[in-house]
């Protein structure tokens, strides 16, 4: 009887040990609009945001791998953030910079940061010190051509690449990570699809597979879409695989792709289209589109596009893949997508009013 009870005991103590562990958990959600950093605390079970901060400020953000660090580079300032256990922000000061960042990166030492400069066509490298703070002079800056959109670390630490829409090239650097100096690699650059009436062209961001063998990214336009390369993680050369379309059937205007996003198990992936037939208009048909991963190849094949806020520029899912957060740059607005683990599909659960131009979110989960 006695060992019966204290049996029981025990399993109810594990229960309970367990459930204080999952209570443990939060998630956030990070917004750059307005002029202001905004911050979000995740509902578990909804994906529903409540706003907890706001931090003065406007930028580009990006968080450290360990999650106890953000960072903003805006207004020619670089600023560093501790992330508080409550998920609240608290700013480490500011160091003024000469460089931009119109997508931010950080190393997979955390380390560095990567900044690439649209109108400049350069890309440039700032210092992370012991302490968390970040900028002051640049470590590395190099030259490359303008409409370098983004700059993304290759897991291995030992490559830099930077998309640009214009040229239609992905620029491929050697990165030191001791030093954080640039170098071009050889061959400097691979071009992009070249222009028809079928393809997809110019590349703008890029994500790398968990697998360390195939890297996508978006190709804005003339028709927009994706494309599919095999990564050479030894070399850092990129190759060609697939340019699948993001167009609608049936539709005119004018489409350009921006964000593209993962699922955690990456199943699925998701491309940001934006409607930008009128570029004044608060509403169109802007959407999500979503396409299945091919576990083996890497190969995508589209399912569906999902309607959302206009011109979303900047989208992200969580890092348990069950919510979806969509910033429509020209509507003032953010939406919370839940995601079906079967399907991928998208069904909004949210919308908020964010203020001018939301341009980046990033989500966060503490313990």
């Amino acid at each position: 009887m006695m060992r019966q009870l204290f049996t029981t005991i025990g399993l109810a103590a594990a229960v309970l040990f367990y459930a204080g562990f999952a209570q443990a958990e939060k998630r956030y959600v990070y917004l750059s609009a307005g002029g202001e950093v905004t911050v979000f605390e995740a509902d578990l079970k909804t994906g529903k945001l409540t706003g907890i901060q706001k931090n003065p400020g406007a930028g580009l953000t990006a968080v450290d791998s360990g999650q106890k660090h953000l960072y903003r580079v805006g207004g020619n300032e670089i600023e560093s953030y501790v992330i508080q256990k409550n998920g609240k922000l608290l700013s480490l000061g500011k160091k003024l910079t000469t460089a931009k960042g119109g997508f931010l990166a950080i190393d997979a030492a955390d380390r560095f940061i990567a900044g690439n400069d649209y109108g400049g066509g350069s890309v440039a490298i700032w210092e992370i010190g012991d302490d968390g703070v970040a900028g002051g002079d640049l470590i590395s800056q190099v030259s490359l051509e303008k409409a370098t959109h983004s700059s993304v670390f290759s897991p291995n630490n030992g490559f830099l690449l930077a998309p640009a829409t214009t040229p239609n090239k992905v620029f491929q650097l050697r990165f030191n990570a001791e030093t954080g100096k640039l170098a071009p690699n050889d061959p400097p650059f691979v071009s992009g699809p070249e222009p028809d009436e079928k393809n997809a062209t110019q590349p703008r961001h890029l994500r790398f597979h968990p697998n360390g063998k195939i890297v996508y990214t978006t190709l804005e336009r003339e028709l927009p879409g994706v494309g599919v390369w095999e990564w050479d993680a030894d070399s850092g050369n990129l190759k060609l695989l697939q340019n699948i379309s993001t167009f609608p059937e049936d539709w005119e205007g004018m489409i350009t792709t921006a964000d593209l996003h993962l699922t955690p198990d990456s199943k699925f992936l998701y491309v940001s289209n934006r409607d930008l037939t009128d570029r004044k208009a608060t509403s169109g048909d802007s959407s999500i589109v979503r396409f299945s991963v091919n576990e083996k190849t890497g190969l995508l094949t589209l399912l569906g596009h999902t309607p959302c806020e206009h011109v979303p520029r900047s989208f992200a899912v969580d890092r348990a893949g069950e919510f979806a957060y969509v910033a429509g740059q020209s509507a003032g607005l953010l939406g919370v997508y839940s995601i079906d683990q079967d399907s991928g599909g998208l069904t909004r659960v949210q919308q908020l009013e964010t203020g001018k131009g939301p341009n980046w979110v990033m989500c966060v989960t503490l313990k």
